[in-house]
């Protein structure tokens, strides 16, 4: 049976980039979902970002948390800037799925768009190598 690796970041920005770059991964028996825990960001600068390395993530849904997705997910990735991101509060009951990764939130720790732009081509690498590392971890989680 296939099991879901969750990615959540606050506006679903960081988390499409970690589920476009978690797609060329082929790994069987595993199938990748992300979302956010507030509203939509209003740039695309992931989208862009993730063009420019040749990915498309333009065609993933943006979509909120979906407790009941959570709740059928075999590990959740919470991408989250703990010194920028409202916290996300996820049940007590799936602690033991959770992983956090604390990544910057280029949108909250830029002051100008052409920053904000940079930042995200930064985070698309940060975020690929913690990917690049899931073949290694996943294995604990059934």
């Amino acid at each position: 049976m296939e099991k879901t690796v969750y990615f959540l970041s606050s506006s679903q920005q960081r988390s499409l980039i970690a589920e476009g770059w978690a797609e060329k991964l082929s790994l069987s028996d595993w199938s990748f979902k992300s979302a956010g825990w507030l509203g939509e960001s209003c740039t695309n600068f992931s989208v862009l970002a993730m063009k420019e390395l040749c990915i498309d993530i333009s065609s993933i849904p943006r979509s909120r948390i979906e407790m009941k997705d959570l709740g059928e997910a075999a590990v959740i990735i919470a991408i989250q800037d703990k010194e920028y991101d409202d916290e996300i509060h996820l049940p007590s009951e799936l602690d033991e799925k959770v992983i956090y990764w604390d990544l910057p939130n280029p949108r909250k720790r830029s002051t100008t768009i052409l920053e904000e732009w940079v930042s995200y081509q930064e985070i698309c690498e940060e975020i690929a190598l913690r990917v690049k590392n899931l073949p290694t971890i996943l294995p604990q989680f059934h």
